[in-house]
This record gives structure tokens, C-alpha cells and sequence, in this order.
């Protein structure tokens, strides 16, 4: 090891952090009184100004929109470049505040009856590993499209609007297809019917279907017979956008 970035603050159980660390290809490990993380592109940095710079990119992937943990803090550079241990620090400047909204419903299951003592103990150790996975990997499914590309960063943003309007709806869209020119090749990709993309649009876009919350003032004849109603709407971008976050997931990284 050359370089590794201590921990200054974190919420999150030093398990859970390992685990979400090690999904984006850091390693966790004791340094003193800190937890510090290095990874093989932080070892290869010239200086510990570039460890830094690569450090802050987790760090903003975990404070920001996805909002695994919003008091994650940097602590120093770890160099041990030379004969001995030596430490850089850095002044880390505070993102801004995100909030999450919305609820995840969850269904209490009891035990089964007639257990032992051991089996039960046995089961209450397998249902809290299946709710801890199952929470890593929500965690997992807003952190990693974060790291991996800003602009799924700036679409769970957007995503975290309880009440989107139009234009919020349209620019998640946007992030998504990236560019106009792309459009063809991403519907594809998607499956996405010409059609619903323009029920879509007459919602979204045509003040004659959907009054003050559309985008545009100007009224025009809706393109098709059933345009989509706000919340068909919602619901066809927060689809969409579930599914290009988990493609982002699965495709392979540079």
C-alpha cells in the first residue's frame, strides 16, 4: 500500500461500510484510532493531493443524492510513499443537503411454531442476515449508479422530489436518453414504444392535456387519443429510471 484515506466520521456499521466499499472496489481497514480505505487506483496516484481527489468522489457518492451516509467525513492522507508513515491533510468542503423521501413498506414475519430454542435462535440469525442483505442492496442500488455516472447522481436527485412537476419529470428523461441524437438507439435499448413516449410527451409538454402543471404555455392538438395522466406519468419515468440505474449497475466498468 502507497496511499490510504482515513475516516474521519461515519454513521454507518464498519460491516455495512466494508460492504459498500468493497461493491465499488475499496478495501476498509483499521489505521489507530481511524478506519481508513485505499483501492488500486488510489495506490497508483503520483501525490496525495490525487488520493485526495480520487477519495472525495466516494465521499460525495455516499453523502449526496443517494444519501447512504450524510456525515461520511475524510480524514487525512495516509503516505507511505517513504521509510515511514506519514500523514496529509486536506480540507474536505460540505456538499449540499439532500433528502430522501418516501417509505418502504415492510411485512413482520414471525417465526414458525413449535421451534426449539435452537432452531429458533438459528432462524432469528437467518431472518436478520436476509434483512441486512436486503437493505445492503437498496443501499447498493442508489450507490453505486451514484459513483459510477454524475448523472444518475442528479437523477436520484430528482427522483427524491415527492411531488415532481412536469419539467422535473422531463429533465429525469433527459439524464436518462443523455442527448436527442441518442433517441432512436435508446428506445431501442429500452423497448420503449414510439407510442407511449409520446402519451408521454402530450402530458408532460401540452398544456390542452394537463393545464399549469406542463412544461410549455403554448396549447397544441395532443399527438395521440390517450395521452398519459400525471401520475401514468410518474410512474413511466420512475420506471424508466429504475431500470437504466440497475443497467448502469450490471454494465462493466473502465
Amino acid at each position: 500500500m502507497r496511499w490510504a484515506i482515513e475516516i474521519q466520521r461515519t454513521t454507518l456499521e464498519r460491516r455495512n461500510l466494508e460492504d459498500l466499499l468493497a461493491g465499488l472496489g475499496y478495501r476498509l481497514f483499521d489505521a489507530g484510532p481511524f478506519l481508513a480505505f485505499t483501492s488500486q487506483e488510489i495506490d497508483q496516484c503520483r501525490n496525495a493531493a490525487e488520493a485526495f481527489n480520487l477519495a472525495k468522489r466516494l465521499k460525495a457518492a455516499l453523502t449526496g443524492p443517494a444519501q447512504i451516509d450524510p456525515d461520511f467525513s475524510l480524514g487525512s492522507v495516509i503516505d507511505d510513499t517513504g521509510s515511514t508513515s506519514t500523514r496529509h491533510t486536506f480540507l474536505a468542503v460540505q456538499p449540499g443537503s439532500f433528502t430522501v423521501t418516501g417509505s418502504t413498506a415492510s411485512l413482520t414475519i414471525g417465526p414458525p411454531v413449535g421451534l426449539s430454542a435452537d432452531a429458533l435462535k438459528a432462524w432469528l440469525r437467518d431472518r436478520t442476515e436476509q434483512k441486512y442483505q436486503s437493505r445492503l442492496e437498496a443501499q447498493r442500488s442508489r450507490l453505486e449508479p451514484a459513483y459510477l455516472e454524475p448523472r444518475a447522481a442528479k437523477v436520484l436527485q430528482y427522483l427524491a422530489d415527492p411531488s415532481p412537476t412536469a419539467e422535473v419529470l422531463y429533465k429525469i428523461y433527459e439524464l436518462i436518453e443523455e442527448h436527442p441524437s441518442k433517441r432512436a438507439v435508446f428506445h431501442i435499448q429500452f423497448a420503449l414504444p414510439a407510442n407511449d413516449f409520446k402519451r408521454f410527451q402530450d402530458s408532460v409538454h401540452n398544456p390542452s392535456v394537463s393545464g399549469d402543471w406542463a412544461r410549455h404555455a403554448y396549447h397544441n392538438t395532443p399527438r395521440t387519443n390517450n395521452p398519459m395522466s400525471r401520475n401514468e406519468a410518474e410512474s413511466f419515468v420512475r420506471g424508466l429510471a429504475a431500470r437504466w440505474l440497475g443497467q448502469l449497475r450490471a454494465s462493466p466498468q473502465p
